[in-house]
């Protein structure tokens, strides 16, 4: 019987620390049981491998992707995603980029309005009304559940994957429950030329976001 080849997901880690592996243990291992794997860590390597690749999705680490010296990597992620590619932007991103550092990389990289948001913990649950990546359904993600996120404002309707619920409060051991901004979300998505582009806020690689991510690549 032939085998499947499985397909492959780059791991883009322009900035990698050590400890990252450690800390989203749970989300390398689903990845490796269903694809193949590829990590970059150099500007030059990462261009190498776009050059020479078409991977399923690439996942951006952390925050190398946003910075100036890395320009070159950021048009050739941008020229994969206009060509039809996936770009899921997480794990570290949210936690170590500055506001401004933030809200310029959606602004003149996708031209997307998207800005830093609220940071706390609540409950989200999908989106029943988001667009999603092609081919990708809706049953494929999981129950509402809770994660502590650098929130997204500014995105369209169609483009919240992931909000709060209508009676979904803060979460804190430290404050008292508050009312959450119904019009921020912890993850958001956008078709890009022929592509597609997702932030995802959860800032403590919750097995809940372990499962949206696997789902959103198709996997």
């Amino acid at each position: 019987m032939a085998t499947v080849k499985r397909p492959e997901i780059l791991l883009l880690s322009l900035e990698f620390q050590s400890f990252f592996d450690e800390l989203y243990s749970s989300l390398i291992d689903n990845l490796n049981r269903s694809a193949q794997l590829k990590r970059t860590k150099l500007a030059s390597s990462t261009i190498k491998y776009l050059e020479e690749n078409n991977p399923r999705a690439i996942l951006v680490t952390d925050a190398g992707l946003a910075k100036s010296k890395f320009k070159a990597v950021r048009e050739k992620v941008l020229s994969y995603i206009h060509n039809g590619g996936l770009v899921i932007i997480g794990q570290q991103f949210p936690s170590s980029t500055t506001t401004d550092v933030f809200d310029g990389f959606w602004s003149k990289t996708f031209d997307l309005p998207w800005r830093r948001g609220d940071y706390h913990r609540s409950d989200f649950q999908l989106n029943p009304s988001c667009s999603l990546p092609t081919g990708v359904a809706l049953s494929r993600f999981p129950e509402p559940y809770s994660m502590k996120v650098n929130h997204v404002k500014n995105a369209r309707a169609h483009e919240k994957i992931f909000v709060a619920g209508a009676n979904a409060m803060t979460q804190s051991n430290v404050s008292p429950p508050g009312p959450v901004d119904q019009e921020q979300a912890a993850v958001v998505g956008a078709y890009v030329g022929n592509g597609y582009v997702v932030y995802v806020g959860d800032v403590n690689a919750e097995e809940g976001t372990v499962h949206v991510i696997l789902s959103l690549c198709g996997l």
